[in-house]
């Protein structure tokens, strides 16, 4: 039998409920089956529609070695600069992915549903979905 991947038991994106371009912390706890000498993070915002997809690099953790067993991350960034997208695009359901590299292989992507809405004034305003809850 094959062993489990890594799994997130905790996960905290915020703030929520908040202008678009706000600063941004994501927080996990993980579990990995094997140890990951160069594991990193590297966090997303993909702005998908019908007719274009749109991929914005917010960023990476720095490479550490993740030993087998419980481990966290941390990732901040002071602002979510997205706003150089087209509003049509921005004003949809996007996603923001952070994934658990180990050098260049891919061993994790947990995606969180980005909900972006004008309020009344124009102003574009996020919500961050947990995906564990």
């Amino acid at each position: 039998m094959a062993d489990a991947g890594p799994s997130i038991s905790a996960l905290s994106a915020g703030p929520n409920n908040c202008a678009l371009e706000e600063a941004i912390t994501l927080e996990m706890d993980f579990t990995t089956p094997r140890e990951l000498p160069a594991g990193s993070w590297r966090v997303r915002f993909v702005a998908d529609t019908a007719g274009s997809c749109k991929v914005v690099e917010l960023g990476s953790t720095d490479a550490q070695r993740y030993p087998e067993g419980p481990g966290k991350m941390r990732f901040h960034r002071d602002s979510l600069d997205v706003m150089h997208l087209q509003r049509a695009i921005l004003c949809n359901v996007g996603l923001m992915t952070a994934t658990l590299l180990d050098g260049d292989d891919e061993v994790l992507e947990v995606p969180m549903v980005v909900h972006v809405t004008p309020d009344s004034a124009g102003k574009l305003f996020r919500s961050i979905y947990n995906p564990l809850e």
